[in-house]
This record gives structure tokens, sequence and C-alpha cells, in this order.
């Protein structure tokens, strides 16, 4: 019998697939309303609330990502056989299929995305999913017969999983991230390294531009690639719009050429880099590779400029969920006067970092359950304000950009999770581009 705790979209596609195969399965939500809506759309559909003695009668118990494993309903459970991740289920499923797994603290539905349009341009069956858009175990419904997956995968989903072979593993960078959910670095980097594959036959791809991907990189890992967007040294890595290949070449120079603006930034050069070392693992020509960096379309809320005039820049960049990506963010507008917008529910309690860039900001805008926290390091080094939600917060923004005659730019990147006022990030993105359009339709 099968168990499944959380019925969001992961839960749900497990749902699926044991209904898909005649598997008998019990689940349960947290929540009411999801219950009571699944009860409309799955016919016969038994729920049974979570408790140590009844989840000791399963056979396999499949969480979806939102719920910690360390809850202590789980103490008395043995976490690495009868828990699993959506991510076991999908891996114990898939026949021949070539997977390409990315990770990393930033920028991997990004890089999901790209490295995915370039094998659906060369190869028409490829499914693209995981912890971006499609869940893996959809997969084993409607895509079987896509012969390349192309995945990205959380430090969650990567929690339980044991001996996960891939065709191409990718770590693009590790920075403090969901220290809420575990009891150090040490324990989050752990997660991560689960993506590596022990295959001869595969490939594991590392970046090696921050100390945390550096350290691993040093590990004895089979038919390793570092790549990097600032060291010489690695086998592959990007300087001045050339790709320099000292892996499949001996001293290689390739020209990048014209990018998409949805890839101006800097640290989407990681997003390149790696996409075209899949395209020479998979002898993908370089004019496709080419052709897709150049017109790739960008996923929102991720650094997207949805306003830009002569005198304002406004940028959406509500994915910056932790500090780090919202440093991403503001490396990018260095020498602009930014007025910044943090806020939601912090996964990390230091946010000194962004002092980096008190000379460029000029207003600091806080909202939302930590904004006391962000408040109190913050507010020695950049002028900053408290407002209790993001409405408020871009009414303020509002009257003290209209009074400025200088270029400025509005940047929402909360370094915050959304789930305090928000059901996700991509909820809270769509919200502040309305609040957006409505304030300043005249700018």
């Amino acid at each position: 019998m099968n168990y499944i705790y959380g019925l969001n979209k992961s839960g749900l596609s497990i749902a699926n697939f044991l209904i898909n195969n005649d598997k008998a399965f019990c689940c349960w939500d947290d929540n009411s309303t999801v219950r009571n809506r699944l009860k409309k759309t799955i016919k016969n559909i038994k729920f049974l609330k979570p408790t140590p003695s009844n989840l000791n009668k399963f056979k396999n118990i499949y969480v979806t990502p939102g719920i910690s494993i360390n809850k202590d309903i789980f103490k008395n459970l043995n976490k690495y056989s009868l828990l699993k991740r959506d991510l076991n289920i999908y891996y114990e499923n898939i026949t021949n299929q070539k997977i390409i797994a990315i990770t990393g603290t930033n920028g991997k539905s990004t890089t999901t995305k790209l490295i995915g349009d370039i094998f659906k341009k060369k190869y028409k069956k490829s499914f693209v999913g995981g912890n971006i858009g499609v869940p893996l175990c959809d997969s084993l419904l409607s895509n079987k017969f896509e012969k390349f997956h192309v995945i990205e995968l959380s430090s969650f989903q990567l929690e339980l999983i044991k001996n996960f072979n891939t065709k191409i593993s990718i770590i693009l960078n590790i920075s403090n991230d969901h220290m809420d959910r575990y009891k150090n670095m040490r324990d989050y980097i752990k997660q991560k390294k689960n993506i590596l594959s022990n295959s001869k036959d595969s490939y594991n791809l590392i970046s090696i531009d921050d100390k945390y991907c550096r350290k691993i990189s040093k590990n004895n890992i089979k038919n390793k690639i570092l790549f990097s967007i600032e060291n010489s040294k690695a086998n592959v890595f990007i300087k001045n719009n050339y790709i320099y290949d000292n892996y499949f070449s001996i001293k290689k120079k390739i020209l990048i050429g014209k990018t998409s603006k949805d890839l101006n930034n800097k640290f989407n050069l990681q997003n390149i880099i790696v996409a075209y070392i899949c395209c020479k693992i998979f002898n993908i020509p370089i004019k496709i590779f080419r052709s897709e960096i150049k017109h790739f379309k960008g996923l929102p809320y991720r650094s997207q400029i949805i306003l830009r005039s002569n005198k304002l820049n406004i940028i959406n960049d509500s994915k910056a969920t932790n500090v780090d990506a919202t440093l991403n963010s503001l490396k990018n507008l260095i020498n602009e006067d930014i007025y910044l917008i943090v806020g939601g529910k912090a996964k990390d309690k230091n946010f000194k970092n962004l002092s980096k860039y008190k000379k460029f900001i000029k207003k600091l805008y806080l909202y939302g359950e930590s904004s006391f926290l962000i408040h109190n390091q913050l507010k020695d080094y950049i002028k900053t304000e408290i407002y209790s939600n993001l409405k408020i917060a871009i009414n303020s923004v509002y009257k003290d950009t209209k009074k400025i005659k200088t270029k400025s730019t509005i940047l929402f990147a909360p370094a915050c999770t959304s789930f305090d006022q928000f059901t996700n990030f991509e909820e809270r993105g769509l919200y502040f581009n309305k609040l957006v359009k409505d304030k300043f339709k005249n700018k």
C-alpha cells in the first residue's frame, strides 16, 4: 500500500501515476481546501491524516518536496527505506531515457529551460520538467517515449535518492539557502551532491566559481568537467564573449555571439556555458546552440524588465528568494540609483551583505514577516522603511520616484520566500506586475 503526503503538483502527479498503474494509495494534504477540491476530481480518493502509528502500515510513503522529512511525525520511521520523494518513483520507473539533471542554489530553472529548448530543437521528443513546470511523474504518463529528459532538481527532491545515475549531472552553484530546513551548510551541500553520478558513461559538470562547489570539485568524481565564468583554470570557461574549451579540444576558442536580452546578466553566463557543454556531449551543432541563446525567451519573474522609460526602469525578480539571488541582481545595476524592495519570510537570517551596495541603494522598502529582522541589520547602512504589505510599499516607491529627476531603477528582489503573504514566488511576481501596471501606467 502507498501513501502520499502533500497534494501539490508533484503529489498529484504521483497520485495520477499510481492510479494509471492500478496501485492503491491513501493520501493527505494539511490544507482542507485542497482535500475538498480533490474529492470532486478524483473518484473514491482515500484521505488518511498521518500519525506515527498509521504511517508504519505503508510500504512506500511519498512526501512532496514542500514537506520536511525531519518533521516529528517521521521520527520513528526509517527515512531511507519508507520515505520517498517524486524523484524516487520517477527514477524507479524510467527505462532507457537519457537524463540531464540540473541543481544549484540559483539559476537552475533558467538553465533547465535553455538546455531544454536546445534539445527540443534538435530532438523533438524531449521532456523538460521536475522542479520547474511539469512534475517528474508526468513524464511517466504521457511522455514515456521521450528519449531525452532535462530535469531541474531541488535539494529537497535529492534528499532520499540513492545511486542516481544520469547521462549529465550539473551543479551550477551553491550558496547559503534553505537554512530553515537544514541543520547547517554541510547538510545542505550533502543533499546537492546526491545528483552526482558514478556511472562510467556519465558526465558530472561542476562550477568552480564558489567555495562550496570548488570543494566538491576536488573530490574523487568520475568524468567531471569543471566550468567557470571567472577562472581560466577550468576545463571550460568564458571570457570576453568567448568560450574557451580545454576539455573537448585543446585551447579551442568559440565565439558566443549575440545573446537574448533574457541572458544579458553576468550570472546567466553559467547557463550558457553548461548548455554549450551539453551540446558537445550530445554532438548538437554549434549553430543550434548559438540560435537558441540568441532567441531565448526567459522565464517570468527572473530579472524581468516590466517597465522601461527615459526616467525609470522597473525590474521584477520575484524569484530572488534568498540573499545571494538578490546580490546577483544588484551586481548588474552598479552605478544606477536603486530603489530596492525586499521582504517576505526569510530562509536565511543574515542580510548584512546587502550593505555592499549601500552606495547605489537610495532606499530600501521592507514588507512582510521578516521586515523588522532585515531593518535591524541594515538601518545603519541604508535608509529603510517598513510596510505591512507589498501594495503599500509600491505606493511609497511611486511617491519617492515621482520626485526624482535623474534616471532610477526600482528593483523587486525580495531575498525571502513568499510564503507569509503569497502561495509562491509566481503569485507574488504576478501581483507585483499588476501593482506596477496600476500605479505607473502613465510613466
